[in-house]
């Protein structure tokens, strides 16, 4: 019973965050005199209703290199549906006595952000994305032959995606590997990386990801390199130097 409860209070709790701008004007206004927001306060209910979105959105998915655009659409999305349900929910209930009406707003409000936080966790569950490394059976460039190699996932397509290769074989001064830290992705090995780079990527079928997980987020210093278009000499200072 006492779960039920602490339950009922975080998600009501959570809510109240994420639909302030509408339960606190309606709260001011019920007074006598009416009341409304100055200004400043209207900027600090909108700041906390956006923070508390984004810390949602951002516990949702997983941490890897230009998550960046997703998260912040996923708060637009996550601060329009909160609006939306609040506001029928008020539709439903009437202007008559606003605590029920701001405590129903806020716990459909907080069911409506842990429904999308699952959802969001639901569908990159086992999903290759990309700027993620994984363990998968990637194909030779010369014959049909695969072999397990760590990658680095660059795109999804149907039915297949996008990586390039890591190897632990010294690359280094060659034009089509760079560097690559074990920063995040192999904290065990104690080996030093190089990722393909400037050539193209490889195909792997979904089916041939060998593990339910990635390793981890490519380092963001890889990542940048690996996805611009000119060719650069991948020297190890220079990753060095662009990480200070």
């Amino acid at each position: 019973m006492w779960g039920c409860l602490v339950l009922v209070l975080s998600v009501g709790f959570l809510g109240k965050l994420l639909v302030s701008p509408i339960t606190v004007p309606d709260l001011m206004a019920a007074q006598a005199p009416p009341q409304h927001p100055a200004p400043g306060e209207w900027a600090v209910l909108l700041a906390v209703s956006a923070v508390t979105a984004f810390a949602v959105v951002g516990s949702a998915g997983r941490r890897r290199p230009g998550r960046g655009p997703a998260l912040f659409l996923l708060t637009a999305l996550l601060l329009g549906l909160c609006a939306v349900v609040a506001l029928w929910v008020r539709g439903r209930v009437g202007s008559d006595g606003w605590t029920l009406g701001a405590t129903l707003e806020s716990l459909a409000a907080g069911v409506t952000a842990l429904a999308l936080r699952g959802a969001v966790r639901r569908a990159e569950r086992g999903r290759p994305l990309p700027g993620e490394v994984w363990l998968a059976m990637v194909p030779f460039r010369e014959d049909d032959r695969r072999a397990r190699h760590y990658c680095v996932v660059v795109a999804r397509r149907r039915g297949h995606a996008e990586v390039l290769q890591i190897t632990s074989q010294d690359k280094e001064g060659r034009r089509d590997h760079v560097w690559m830290p074990n920063d995040g992705w192999d904290p065990a090995s104690g080996k030093e990386h190089w990722v393909e780079r400037g050539v193209a990527p490889r195909r792997v079928p979904y089916a041939d990801f060998l593990k339910a997980r990635p390793q981890g987020p490519c380092p963001r210093a890889t990542w940048r390199l690996v996805r611009r278009r000119r060719r650069v000499l991948p020297a190890r200072r220079r990753m060095v130097a662009g990480r200070r």
